[in-house]
């Protein structure tokens, strides 16, 4: 790669523009010429343009593509030793992310890329996912590399996925974090794994049978390990797949045994999400003054660590000032809910008390308000990338449509249901 081809990608990849570049240092017909190779630039200029790039002479004058494996393995290995990575290794990885390298090196190179921007700016890891799906193939079995080094690479692929709400591609990479982890069985990176494919199944499935299994093997590996920490999430996250599957006894036992767990354990982190799901768990079952009662002491608890905490406690109790009618009370409850939800930028609980509003719109038979909430409900659902939200509100819409002999309206939220688009 010539020095100017260089200097662009760079100045690109900084989101530089070539005016911003050499303010000061050259005219823009030079540095035109000089990336598009017509022009050599001068050792002056490289220095001025180097420092402006915060990167070392050197480092654009010298960099031989030939070889350079030894330096993305360095920048690798210290990745995943501190997770940090300076802005020149940074540069390096992006100039190398397209050249032809061996697989190996590629998936060294994208892990860091996209692990680095997941935790800094997650939109630009977006590029260099696209990047990886089109180069590296998905097959464990034809991949040429270390195990480890597949299984960080599909790791923050799927945890890309996650945070972005792509669920079905999620559950593909992690389920290949999973499949690449050959030598690693019964270790606590194998726990954490499956504890990933099971928190994934939970947005993804109605039945979680297959959820709970894999959150029981993570629960088994983080007990031989003593892992804490894993122990007392995946109790948690099995109570909250009882509860969605109407297993209450069950989702009871697991608080209650997550309950004696934390006592030693954090107990002032999860005191707080105890309440909630045993105030959900007795929502459930009918029983709403306990339901309340745990919900405001949940209310109590998160209001410490943060108001848009409580958010959560404030939906369920909208809900069951709903089922029992006491709309003066429910109202109050969703307007609360909307305020935080404003205040503190919280999409998913927006369409949740948009669903919740519409709810008591139809109640009273105005269906013209109904109709439009749920419409726009839909809508953010869409733009969030929410795929559960989008299939249960579109389907309830197009069978009130149906009911009502709108026949097109209901057939356009049958197919978003089952295609999540328009």
């Amino acid at each position: 790669m010539e020095i100017g081809e260089r200097i662009r990608q760079i100045r690109i990849h900084q989101g530089l523009t070539q005016t911003e570049l050499i303010k000061g240092i050259c005219s823009n017909t030079y540095i035109s010429k000089i990336e598009s190779g017509k022009t050599k630039p001068s050792y002056s200029f490289i220095l001025k343009v180097a420092k402006v790039l915060n990167v070392e002479p050197e480092f654009l004058i010298n960099m031989n593509t030939t070889d350079v494996e030894p330096d993305i393995k360095r920048i690798y290995e210290s990745y995943l030793q501190t997770k940090k990575i300076s802005s020149q290794d940074l540069s390096f990885l992006k100039l190398h992310a397209k050249e032809n390298h061996s697989n190996s090196t590629l998936v060294k190179i994208y892990y860091v890329l996209i692990a680095y921007h997941n935790k800094t700016n997650i939109k630009d890891s977006a590029p260099y996912v696209e990047q990886a799906k089109n180069i590296i193939s998905q097959n464990t079995d034809t991949l040429i590399g270390e195990e480890s080094e597949l299984s960080h690479y599909f790791n923050s692929l799927s945890n890309y996925f996650f945070y972005t709400s792509d669920y079905s591609e999620a559950l593909l990479y992690a389920d290949l974090h999973v499949r690449s982890l050959k030598k690693e069985e019964g270790s606590l990176k194998e726990g954490k794994a499956y504890f990933n494919l099971a928190m994934i199944r939970t947005k993804i499935d109605e039945d979680l049978e297959l959820a709970r299994i894999y959150s029981k093997k993570a629960l088994y590996i983080f007990r031989k390990e003593d892992f804490k920490q894993g122990i007392a999430d995946v109790l948690s996250e099995l109570a909250i797949q009882y509860h969605r599957n109407k297993l209450y006894d069950e989702s009871i036992n697991m608080l209650d045994e997550l309950r004696t767990f934390t006592e030693d354990f954090k107990k002032d982190f999860y005191a707080p999400i105890l309440e909630y799901n045993y105030g959900r768990v007795y929502q459930k079952l009918g029983r709403f003054s306990q339901a309340t009662e745990y919900y405001f002491n949940s209310i109590k608890l998160d209001q410490v660590t943060g108001e848009e905490n409580t958010i959560y406690a404030i939906k369920s109790l909208a809900e069951m000032s709903i089922e029992q009618k006491n709309w003066e009370e429910a109202n109050d409850y969703l307007n609360k809910g909307f305020s935080l939800t404003s205040s503190f930028y919280l999409p998913n609980m927006h369409i949740h008390l948009l669903h919740l509003r519409s709810q008591i719109y139809k109640t009273r038979f105005d269906f013209p308000s109904y109709e439009k909430e749920m419409q726009q409900a839909v809508n953010l659902a869409q733009e969030g990338n929410y795929p559960l939200l989008i299939k249960d509100i579109s389907i309830e819409l197009a069978d009130h449509y149906n009911e009502a002999r709108a026949y097109k309206m209901a057939a356009r939220y049958y197919k978003i249901a089952l295609s999540g688009t328009d």
